[in-house]
């Protein structure tokens, strides 16, 4: 049997939960500089790599190429 664990039991955090702590820390630096800061380092640790996505992530990439794929078939002229 696999043995569930939660996210944060993985080492992981929120991102949202992340960025208000880190806010409240350094309330004079711009939020978008925040966020610049979390996403270079971000890429540093993972050389920029996503490893665990929410699954609706994959959901959404299925609808939007399933959408760009019918595109590309109407701008060919053929039935989408």
């Amino acid at each position: 049997m696999v043995e569930r664990f939660t996210v944060e039991q993985a080492g992981y955090i929120l991102y949202a939960d992340m960025v208000d702590r880190l806010r409240t820390q350094f309330p004079s630096v711009p939020a978008w500089r925040l966020d610049q800061i979390v996403a270079a380092e971000h890429d540093a640790i993972t050389g920029g790599v996503l490893r665990i996505v929410p699954a609706e992530v994959e959901t959404g990439a299925v609808e939007m190429l399933t959408r760009e794929q019918q595109g590309r078939l109407d701008e060919d002229g053929e039935v989408a």
